[in-house]
């Protein structure tokens, strides 16, 4: 349980700030730079779902 914690609170982290970083990104950024940082905010919310669905059925 503590494992689907963690990960749930640091992938939800990760996908607050780096949804965050890709709006904030002024427009003269290369788009390959927003790229990744779209991807790794997709993944961060991947994992804090995953995570949340475990939680739910008792990890």
């Amino acid at each position: 349980m503590k494992i689907c914690a963690t990960v749930f609170t640091i992938g939800w982290g990760a996908a607050l700030v780096f949804g965050w970083i890709a709006l904030a990104a002024p427009p003269e950024e290369a788009s390959q730079m927003r790229s990744i940082t779209i991807v790794l905010a997709a993944l961060g919310a991947g994992a804090g779902l995953w995570a949340w669905l475990r939680i739910r059925r008792g990890c």
